[in-house]
């Protein structure tokens, strides 16, 4: 489930699509030790910077990817 921020919302709305599937396929999960895909996550946001939280595509394990402002 993607849960939004409303600023967080207007953020990410302001991607080009082409760049968010970009960035959703390129976060960086620990446990695999490989690039994946992020699944299930929340948006913040934290000053300018965007956060996702959520789980690899892989393995389910807990991956973030910042966005920063």
């Amino acid at each position: 489930m993607i849960k939004f921020e409303k600023k967080a919302m207007e953020r990410f709305n302001k991607i080009p699509n082409d760049v968010k599937s970009k960035i959703l396929s390129n976060v960086y999960c620990a446990k695999c030790k490989d690039t994946v895909k992020i699944i299930d996550f929340e948006a913040t946001m934290d000053e300018d910077d965007l956060i996702l939280k959520g789980k690899c595509g892989k393995c389910f394990g807990t991956v973030a990817r910042l966005i920063e402002g």
